[in-house]
């Protein structure tokens, strides 16, 4: 227990921390509270990861999806939610966005077969103009579609190798109004997240792009009954009391516990002094000026 190989040691050491096991006790059978203690240490353990980009805890491989082009098409006849192209789309467009050039009022496509030439619309066309130049495109790409994104999303576009800044959805929406198309030599995007999985991008690509997406994963639950291969923490083996600590920190916030304070200060320590070592991978390089030293 003391090297906190499994689930169950961390799980043990939190329970004798809180008072819930005595000293005296070989089992965790003999604690009170227990299926509360295993919540706990998982939120606890789903915090730790969350913290910071913790190397360890980063999905690998990182996963490349790609951005939609955008086409330029006719609108021969726009009627209520249905729109009539003078030419057939060979791949379905269903799940797009639809404006014509002269009005710029995106409109979601919700249904479209293939290699036809007409459009349905989510909603009545809400402009005035029935035909004229008109163009589908998509802002919103899906990065994962699972639901293990815990935190710290990194998106990078692999043409530029530029970072997209993820912003929040309220700064997103005051920056950019809902068609931002792509200009030449765009250097920055943006950004948000519309769902837990998707994000909208400005300006949105004109042309189809590869886009790599890593982020803090959210590892399984914890199954705390002695099984190396589901009760072992992602985190390295010196890190992991931190688990405890931080289900502790969950625990006394819910009781409103004075305690409190000495765990988060204890947490503070000891992530100090393990976040010290995360830091010379990343430690960034000094360039000192010829004939300059350093000092310190």
């Amino acid at each position: 227990m003391a090297q906190f190989d499994l689930g169950t040691d961390i799980l043990a050491n939190y329970l004798r921390r809180c008072g819930e096991l005595f000293p005296t006790s070989t089992t965790l059978a003999d604690a009170d509270r227990l299926i509360d203690a295993k919540l706990y240490c998982t939120s606890g353990y789903w915090d730790f990861c969350a913290w910071k980009p913790w190397r360890w805890a980063r999905l690998d491989p990182a996963i490349q999806v790609r951005s939609v082009a955008k086409q330029s098409v006719t609108a021969s006849l726009i009627s209520s939610a249905t729109v009539t192209l003078s030419a057939t789309i060979a791949t379905s467009q269903a799940g797009r966005k639809f404006y014509l050039d002269s009005e710029s009022i995106p409109h979601r496509i919700t249904s479209h077969t293939a290699g036809t030439a007409t459009l349905t619309l989510v909603t009545n066309y809400a402009g005035t103009a029935t035909s004229g130049a008109a163009t589908i495109f998509m802002d919103e790409i899906t990065v994962t579609s699972g639901d293990d994104m815990l935190a710290y999303p990194l998106i990078q576009e692999m043409h530029s190798g530029n970072e997209v800044v993820v912003i929040s959805e309220q700064e997103f929406r005051e920056k950019f109004g809902v068609n931002v198309r792509e200009a030449d030599g765009v250097t920055k995007r943006y950004a948000c997240f519309i769902t837990q999985n998707k994000i909208r991008i400005a300006p949105w690509t004109t042309a189809a792009r590869l886009f790599e997406c890593s982020y803090n994963q959210r590892p399984a639950p914890l199954t705390f009954d002695s099984v190396a291969s589901t009760d072992t923490p992602v985190c390295p083996r010196h890190q992991r009391e931190l688990i405890g600590l931080f289900g502790l920190r969950r625990l006394m916030s819910d009781k409103r516990d004075a305690r409190l304070k000495i765990v988060d200060a204890e947490i503070q320590e000891k992530l100090a002094l393990y976040g010290g070592n995360e830091a010379t991978f990343s430690k960034p390089r000094i360039y000192v000026r010829p004939g300059a030293t350093v000092m310190g």
